[in-house]
């Protein structure tokens, strides 16, 4: 077992933070394409500044006007430096000083900026370009320091650090908060279930997330079931013990009298009703609640069973229509048609007919048989709970009255005519509805 609150809550938190670990690296990638974009842009605009500034003094060579650069080249270790080359004839900023400028020889291709070590602490970030002026190829080297951009880079990421995990925390309470309050439903569930059964309340009004509403019906039907079962169980072993209550009590009184053949008949009549509860028993098939009942095949082996115990009866079965599954019980379907077969096969002289249809949403059962049938006096007479028709044969009373049960639970109706055949017809209708 697990804690589906446990599990849904790190999940999230794990995602939660996979997200913001996520956010902040993109960020700070993005941050630092920003600031390489921004000084690359300066580096470049400077290049070409010093490019226009560049002239020939036929008498000196190859120099560059300061006074149309910026000052900022002038200064030493200002963070700005240049470093031009043409032929034998280097030309560097004043802010260089006795510096070296890196990378020179390291033929770092035209048009390209690369980063290096400059003097002390600082990072340089330096654009290459290569320029021609009166035929002759000028090399320019141009460099920024950037490395109090980058300390200040990383003082803001420790800072929106600071603030994502701020703000993961807030997240993280309220996703907690949010968690408990969902889950509170199902102790509201649990709760109002344990009232139900113990006949304490009913269903209360309190408003329920939709994506629970059809657990909560489906439980709610399964109780239902379940106490209506459990009824229907009590019913039928007070009319068994009713049943057993007369022959018991003739055996005792042939017991004092000494009369042992009429007490081998009483036993006789026990063994039957007993015999008679097993078999139904064997019919229904294993017990279980809930389960869909496919008619097609629960019938072909229902019928298989009784063929078993009545070989001599022809059981046939007549599927009117398409009629393949429903949404009834399984278990109670099961005890009813087994219930009323195992009737039509006891009193059948050598046929029953089962035929099942479906129309108008309803599904309807009729049972026939050739037997003796009844007189319509005696037809009344099965509507009275545990009413024996024929002492000889064991009677339908326990039978009928089980599946005038579980006829009211499904607001069915049970009736009788004279069959075709000649015996009893029993028409079963239950709404799928």
């Amino acid at each position: 077992m697990y804690s589906l609150k446990k599990r849904i809550a790190r999940n999230l938190s794990l995602n939660l933070l996979a997200v913001m670990a996520g956010l902040l690296i993109a960020m700070y990638l993005f941050a630092q394409q920003l600031l390489h974009d921004y000084i690359l842009t300066h580096l470049q605009h400077d290049a070409e500044s010093l490019a226009s500034v560049i002239y020939e003094d036929p008498a000196q060579g190859w120099r560059i006007d300061p006074g149309r650069m910026s000052t900022i080249y002038n200064r030493v270790r200002s963070g700005h430096y240049y470093y031009v080359a043409i032929d034998e004839q280097v030309i560097i900023s004043r802010s260089l000083f006795d510096a070296e400028f890196p990378g020179i020889d390291d033929n770092h291709q035209p048009n390209s900026d690369y980063l290096a070590d400059g003097p002390g602490d600082e990072r340089w970030m330096i654009w290459h370009q290569r320029v021609t002026k009166n035929d002759q190829a000028i090399g320019i080297w141009i460099a920024e320091d950037v490395a109090p951009f980058q300390n200040q880079l990383l003082q803001y990421s420790v800072i929106i650090v600071g603030l994502i995990v701020i703000v993961a925390a807030v997240l993280f309470y309220l996703q907690q908060r949010t968690l408990r309050q969902a889950f509170e439903v199902f102790d509201w569930l649990r709760t109002n279930l344990t009232a139900i059964r113990q006949k304490e309340a009913e269903r209360s009004g309190v408003s329920m997330p939709l994506e629970i509403v059809p657990l909560v019906t489906e439980i709610e039907k399964l109780v239902e079931h379940l106490s209506h079962r459990i009824v229907r169980t009590r019913n039928a072993m007070g009319n068994l013990a009713h049943e057993l209550k007369r022959p018991l009590q003739l055996l005792s009184i042939q017991q004092e009298s000494g009369k042992g053949s009429d007490m081998q008949d009483t036993l006789g009549d026990i063994r039957n009703i007993l015999e008679r509860e097993l078999r139904r028993a064997r019919i229904s098939g294993s017990s279980g609640v809930g389960g869909v009942f496919n008619i097609a095949q629960e019938t072909d082996s229902m019928t298989d069973v009784l063929r078993k115990i009545y070989p001599d009866i022809n059981l046939e079965v007549n599927l009117e229509s398409q009629v393949e599954s429903s949404s009834l019980d399984r278990d109670d379907m099961l005890e009813l048609i087994g219930n009323l077969l195992d009737n039509a096969c006891k009193f059948a002289r050598s046929r029953v007919l089962l035929t099942i249809d479906l129309a108008d949403s309803r599904l309807e059962l009729v049972f026939e048989d050739d037997g003796p049938g009844l007189e319509p006096e005696q037809l009344q007479q099965l509507n009275r709970r545990g009413q024996r028709l024929d002492e000889r044969v064991a009677g339908h009373g326990l039978g009928l009255g089980i599946c005038r049960d579980i006829l009211d639970y499904y607001r069915g109706s049970l009736t009788f005519a004279k069959s075709e055949l000649g015996g009893l017809s029993v028409v079963v209708q239950v709404p799928l509805t």
